[in-house]
């Protein structure tokens, strides 16, 4: 561990941030060390991010200090904390998907020719290099927009990590990835950890945190709760300290699976990528939840749903009658809804405001003679808006300008308002604090309990086994385990991960 008395990189002393009379920061002390990784943690709202961006230079302090080398210094923009040694990996990556993966790393800091032209071979041999070094193989010609989230975000570091950054900030990095893409990071995080760079790590993650981190600061309301080594803290000892209380238990309490119970919901239908055909159902009551190891053709399963492909010779059938969707708006007037995977790209309109957002899939159902009633539509939002405990200064506020917990509440309020019949939920909990994931937990088991045929897909084991009635396990598109009760293990879930029997062409599970 860094000797962090002795070979302090950064230091910020009694930092305060306030916006509209609020205080987002308020007195903070934090440092990183030359070699550290400095895991930083706390609900949505705490203030963590804010605080990063006073470092960044991209929000000024309105009192408090910042030492860079025992220096202090005072940023009048990112540049200038570019400049500096610092930069910021952020959750919502800032790559220009129409540019190439070279284009986006030398973004700013452009090679040229002694004539002043850009050198597109150096732009080409630069970026390669720096790929290679974090071990990832992209063709720097390759669009970014055609990537997915998992190497875009492996852009992201590389375009950070071009800049020679000596402090680098990681903001919820690891949310697009998969296990073994999380193992690649983390490696990395060691490489630079060993080349005397500091890291601060935000996550949502607390066992990644544990894992990868020297020090851990934990924010609640603005302010440091405590800091200390990662030694010292347990998963429970972070969340007691997060939100304030003990959670004797995490997950709402299961009603399980029943024999007699009627079924809400049936789909059958052949995978496209398997071949195979896929088939099972929802009784009333129960969480039906998706596992497996990543890309095993679960998201093109569950997008099926809602009309989005991934299958052929499809049969879905709610309350025992037959539905045919041919795509989402179909799927939305037989009452099916989804919440996906990516939420700034397929979930919100991030320009659009909360109000907007939360009636979109239900304005049709306010109209009369063509005419929104614009009261009605208020009240159903600000009913809304207090039940998920949606942080907005207004109903007009942009959707982009909150935190991924509001903005993850507004993907699933705006489907609340829907009273669908069918949710499929993808990766609900997606880099979301503690208390979000609970009060989705509990939305999800309400569902369930109201009639809802409630769908989960996550990577998340515990969330998987914690939250589902009966899981059912993918493994090359085919549907290799069928999970119920006690059995629901995370041995059990990966022994099925890897098997190649096929439960429903045998027919056992359908």
């Amino acid at each position: 561990m860094a000797d962090h008395s002795s070979s302090i990189l950064m230091e910020m002393q009694g930092i305060v941030k306030t916006f509209h009379g609020t205080r987002a920061v308020d007195g903070v002390d934090f440092s990183c060390s030359r070699g550290e990784i400095h895991g930083l943690v706390g609900e949505n709202g705490a203030g963590k991010s804010t605080l990063m961006k006073v470092l960044a230079g991209i929000h000024s302090a309105d009192a408090g200090k910042i030492f860079l080398h025992g220096i202090e210094r005072r940023f009048g923009g990112y540049s200038d904390a570019r400049k500096a040694g610092i930069g910021i990996v952020y959750q919502e990556l800032s790559l220009l998907p129409e540019l190439t993966v070279a284009e986006n790393i030398v973004m700013g800091a452009w090679p040229r020719n002694p004539g002043g032209l850009l050198n597109w071979d150096k732009t080409r041999t630069l970026s390669g290099t720096i790929l290679r070094g974090i071990g990832v193989e992209i063709d720097p010609d390759t669009l970014v927009g055609s990537l997915p989230m998992a190497l875009r975000q492996m852009v992201e570091i590389s375009k950070v990590l071009s800049k020679e950054s000596e402090l680098i900030v990681f903001d919820e990095p690891t949310a697009p990835l998969s296990r073994d893409e999380v193992s690649i990071l983390f490696n990395i995080f060691r490489d630079l950890k060993r080349r005397g760079k500091g890291i601060v790590f935000i996550s949502h993650r607390l066992d990644e945190v544990l894992a990868i981190s020297d020090r851990i600061t934990v924010m609640k309301d603005g302010r440091t709760v405590v800091t200390d080594s990662a030694a010292s803290f347990s998963e429970e000892k972070l969340i007691a300290s997060m939100v304030g209380r003990e959670f004797s238990e995490i997950f709402p309490a299961k009603k399980g699976s029943s024999k007699d119970a009627p079924v809400l919901f049936s789909f059958d239908g052949i995978l496209h990528m398997s071949n195979k055909r896929v088939a099972f159902s929802v009784q009333e009551g129960e969480v039906l939840g998706f596992g497996g190891l990543q890309g095993q053709g679960q998201i093109e399963l569950l997008q099926s749903i809602f009309g989005l492909g991934g299958c052929e010779s499809l049969s879905l059938q709610i309350l025992g009658t037959r539905v045919a969707v041919k795509n989402p708006i179909h799927a939305m007037r037989h009452g099916i809804a989804l919440v996906p995977e990516n939420r700034n790209e397929e979930g919100v309109f991030p320009i659009l405001s909360v109000l907007e957002n939360l009636s979109a899939p239900t304005v049709d159902h306010r109209k009369r003679l063509g005419f929104i009633r614009r009261l009605e539509e208020h009240s159903v939002v600000r009913d809304m808006v207090d039940r998920l405990s949606i942080r907005i200064s207004s109903q007009r506020q942009q959707a982009q300008s909150l935190s991924g917990g509001n903005m993850q509440k507004l993907v699933i309020g705006k489907w609340l308002i829907f009273d669908p019949h069918v949710i499929v939920l993808l990766e609900p909990t997606k880099g979301v604090d503690v208390a979000t994931k609970q009060q989705i937990y509990r939305l999800i088991r309400e569902l369930a309990e109201r009639g809802v045929a409630v769908i989960v897909n996550t990577s998340d084991m515990l969330e998987l086994i914690g939250v589902c009635d009966r899981v059912l396990v993918m493994n090359r598109g085919m549907l290799t385990g069928c999970l119920e009760g006690s059995a629901i293990t995370e041995e059990s879930i990966m022994k099925a991960s890897v098997s190649d029997r096929d439960l429903v062409n045998a027919g056992e599970c359908v």
